[in-house]
């Protein structure tokens, strides 16, 4: 989803904004011991449904938005961006966003076998090499084979959108809180990770300048749906997360390629890096500190 941290914090609030319905409260004793419940959303991007920015991040970073996830286009090199006249069945591939090439957020060569494929043959590591490769179906092969897990099916806009969650928080007296997430329609069997992301202070000059992924709850983030594409998780936190007004959104992240990176959304300056938009795709976005657009 994102790369190095200090990259992402520099870098990105120049561009990024993401989804939210709800706003940073100023009565923070009003939500002590209640319980708030926020809905998440199937995005294209961070902050972007068909091209148009969903809400307002505020200052200095606006309405801006990226692209994690594109259109298949058969008869080019480069994906489509993914935009609302598409029908619900056109494929969606992996590729990277001209901004966040533009801006840095990816290494100036990348891998062109990862850009501009179908979702669902994302090449994956296949040794202990680092070497990715586009694999078969489970369905018919032999268990010492590299494989996909099944239903493994061409991830379209319309099994795309139909993403959903429900976020709820209980903010305890001590500033701790208990936070539990329910989604549904998800990528059967697919892996995810879960992040919170945070307006920071990149260069320690006492101003906002960017934003950052941290795990939620901490690592392991991690989820996996079932074969009807639900998950849930429940995590203890040290701080209530409507009461930090830099604390924009949680995120849920589909890995296509099944790879996790620990406290990173991917790794896309390593040696076997592949950057966000290739591998990693926010999917569903929880709003915490971020305003509608009317």
């Amino acid at each position: 989803m994102y790369c190095n941290n200090k990259i992402f914090s520099i870098v990105l609030g120049l561009a990024l904004g993401i989804s939210g319905v709800a706003q940073a409260h100023d009565d923070h004793d009003d939500q002590r011991g209640k319980l708030i419940k926020i809905n998440g959303v199937a995005v294209i991007g961070d902050n972007n449904l068909f091209q148009k920015p969903l809400w307002d991040l505020g200052a200095p970073f606006g309405t801006a938005f990226f692209n994690w996830v594109f259109a298949y286009n058969p008869d080019g090199l480069q994906p489509f961006n993914v935009t609302a006249d598409m029908p619900g069945d056109t494929v969606l591939a992996g590729g990277i966003d001209p901004v966040a090439q533009f801006l840095g957020l990816v290494p100036d060569v990348v891998d062109q076998s990862m850009i501009n494929v179908p979702l669902h043959q994302t090449p994956v590591i296949v040794d202990n090499t680092g070497l990715r490769a586009q694999v078969p179906s489970a369905e018919g092969q032999h268990g010492l084979q590299v494989t996909r897990s099944l239903p493994n099916n061409p991830v379209t806009i319309a099994t795309w959108l139909k993403a959903s969650g429900r976020l709820t928080l209980k903010c305890n007296d001590d500033g701790s809180a208990v936070a539990k997430i329910r989604l549904k329609n998800l990528l059967e069997n697919g892996v995810y990770t879960l992040w919170t992301i945070h307006k920071v202070d990149s260069d320690g000059d006492g101003a906002i300048d960017g934003i950052a992924p941290y795990p939620f709850g901490g690592v392991p983030n991690v989820l996996v749906p079932d074969e009807h594409g639900r998950a849930e998780i429940k995590r203890r936190l040290g701080y209530c997360p409507t009461e930090d007004e830099n604390l924009l959104f949680v995120d849920v992240a589909w890995h296509s390629d099944g790879n996790v990176y620990g406290g990173a959304p991917d790794l896309p300056f390593a040696a076997f890096a592949q950057p966000m938009g290739s591998v990693t795709h926010t999917h569903v976005q929880f709003p915490i500190s971020v305003s509608e657009i009317k």
